[in-house]
């Protein structure tokens, strides 16, 4: 079974990610500081990112989100 690719559903960096949830880059970075359960991730040398699935799921109070996922 072949790898799903998930490059169309990722957000790199905090901008991308504050653009696609419609707030502000500095809550991008105040969820991780905080460690709000926003699905946003940190790849040490590669920065922020999170996939549009997750955030939407996020947004929607989904509580199907993979708990890897936060």
């Amino acid at each position: 079974m072949p790898l799903e690719d998930t490059t169309a559903d990722r957000l790199d960096g905090a901008a991308a990610i504050a653009r696609y949830v419609g707030k502000k880059e500095r809550w991008v970075y105040l969820a991780r500081e905080q460690g709000w359960s926003v699905p946003i991730r940190k790849r040490e040398g590669f920065g922020l990112y999170a996939f549009k699935s997750e955030l939407d799921a996020y947004l929607r109070g989904d509580e199907s989100l993979p708990s890897h996922a936060v």
